[in-house]
């Protein structure tokens, strides 16, 4: 697979407006993606999936090839913000998630080489939103530091940025009487933060214990036990993966 992506050049004005006016810098159907780059990635991770898995391979490869456009349509939805995990779900089953979670996985490498460029020239970044200023997907985990200051991070383009501890990242809720947490025993190093308002959740790790950050794409992969507690509960992650902005 090809390392290299497409150029990119930060407009450093608009980076500043952009931050000022709490837009992302880019909507994710604007951030430079090589199509045949992304589309060969994807189809190598399902080759990787056909070894261990053939009978869900082939219920994937269906569901790529339902169109005459297959992959390309797909990856257009999801970068428009039209395609959500739970509609794939709701037509392939639980081979529906894992075709959103490849198709995700397909875009991330660009992203994030993307994101890195700009985050280049954001030396001191004063972002006070719950998703993403570089793309505008929402937040996939919290992370509680030394200094005891949250931070969150990007699931698409692994950026992180602060956010405030005692608010709501989806639906910016700062009444504490519905802002709870639940914690497993024995796992005394996660929590879920859990808001009354939407009826969202989001898994912070606490790494003032540890020496450096957490890796928040493993930690997300190594909690997927609270995903499920939560949901049992009745809380979700936002249902698109990026903000819609008007």
């Amino acid at each position: 697979t090809r390392g290299s992506f497409p150029s990119f050049k930060v407009d450093s004005a608009k980076a500043k407006l952009q931050i000022q006016e709490g837009f992302p810098y880019l909507r994710p159907n604007e951030v430079p993606l090589d199509s045949a780059y992304t589309a060969e990635y994807f189809f190598r991770l399902l080759e990787l999936f056909k070894g261990k898995n053939p009978g869900q391979y082939a219920v994937l490869r269906k569901a790529v090839d339902s169109s005459p456009s297959g992959f390309e349509r797909m990856l257009a939805g999801l970068l428009r913000n039209q395609m959500t995990e739970e509609a794939l779900k709701k037509e392939w089953g639980e081979e529906g998630r894992l075709l959103f979670f490849f198709l995700t996985q397909s875009i991330k490498p660009t992203f994030e080489a993307q994101a890195k460029t700009w985050r280049a020239g954001q030396k001191d970044l004063s972002w006070n939103q719950g998703y993403c200023p570089f793309c505008g997907a929402f937040a996939d985990m919290g992370e509680i530091r030394q200094e005891g200051k949250r931070f969150l991070h990007c699931p698409i383009c692994a950026t992180e940025w602060g956010y405030p501890r005692i608010q709501c990242p989806f639906c910016s809720n700062k009444n504490p009487e519905t802002l709870t947490y639940f914690q497993v025993e024995g796992e005394m190093g996660y929590r879920v933060d859990l808001c009354g308002d939407c009826k969202t959740y989001l898994k912070t790790a606490d790494s003032r214990e540890q020496e450096g950050s957490l890796n928040g794409e493993v930690e997300d992969y190594l909690t997927l036990h609270l995903d499920f507690l939560a949901q049992e509960e009745g809380y979700r992650r936002p249902e698109r993966l990026f903000v819609e902005m008007h």
